[in-house]
């Protein structure tokens, strides 16, 4: 009876740990897939961001004229 119970709770760890895996794995998959397809519009963002700072930056203000 013991013996029994021992084992069944070794086989229920031991298939906890694969979830685990399993479910860590998932997770890291799509984590890097994720950060991957966020790339391209933050790219885009910090781009034009960047040309607004120049545009403000230099005097050549888009609205308001040089006095």
């Amino acid at each position: 009876m013991r013996e029994r119970l021992r084992e069944s709770k070794a086989e229920q760890e031991r298939r906890a740990q694969q979830a685990a895996r399993r479910a860590e794995e998932i997770l890291s998959v799509s984590s890097s897939r994720m950060r991957k397809a966020e790339v391209g519009p933050r790219e885009a963002v910090y781009r034009a961001e960047m040309l607004k700072w120049r545009i403000e930056g230099s005097g050549l203000r888009p609205r308001g004229g040089a006095p």
